[in-house]
């Protein structure tokens, strides 16, 4: 087993034969376009990989990721931290047609030598990101002024008396029916 930082080119080929175990850290300098999808991470990713043959001789490479990053709460747009997480079972093939005759429990890593680590777990990463973020309703009402906070202590939604706008409408039909 392999403890530290996490190397950035690997065979995997070559590690999977020996059955490797890589662990290490990533941080989010070295993942350009996770870094531009969020607003940065105050530890780096966690990684565990365990490199294999399976009973078919296929090289595997079974990913476990974890990071917590910053993204904007898309309600209220504070700042959250939010946890990513991904486990996946990645089979090295050379080919399009190899990967789509992979069983349905492998994910295809199509590569012919080396393989950027820190790109697969940074696509790892994005891929478990939420397509959307929000705080918990109750932390957003109150910021955005939906809710308030009543004298019992209770939150409730705060409905501004507006004015029916199809009141105009109403009045405008009333006048058409007394010609």
């Amino acid at each position: 087993m392999t403890h530290g930082a996490l190397p950035n080119t690997v065979e995997v080929r070559t590690l999977a034969a020996r059955g490797v175990v890589i662990e290490g850290g990533l941080t989010i300098a070295r993942m350009p376009r996770l870094e531009a999808a969020t607003d940065g991470a105050d530890a780096p990713a966690a990684v565990h990989i365990d490199f294999q043959r399976d009973e078919e001789g296929r090289y595997i490479a079974v990913l476990d990721v974890s990071m917590q990053v910053k993204v904007p709460c898309q309600r209220c747009l504070d700042g959250m931290v939010i946890a990513l997480s991904s486990h996946s079972a990645l089979a090295a093939v050379w080919t399009d047609e190899q990967a789509q005759a992979l069983p349905s429990r492998y994910d295809p890593l199509i590569t012919e030598g080396e393989t950027d680590l820190w790109r697969v777990v940074e696509d790892e990463l994005l891929l478990s990101m939420p397509a959307f973020s929000y705080h918990d309703d109750v932390l957003c009402g109150i910021k955005t002024g939906v809710l308030t906070v009543s004298t019992e202590g209770e939150y409730v939604i705060d409905e501004p008396d507006k004015e029916n706008p199809f009141k105009v409408l109403a009045a405008l039909k009333a006048d058409s029916k007394i010609d």
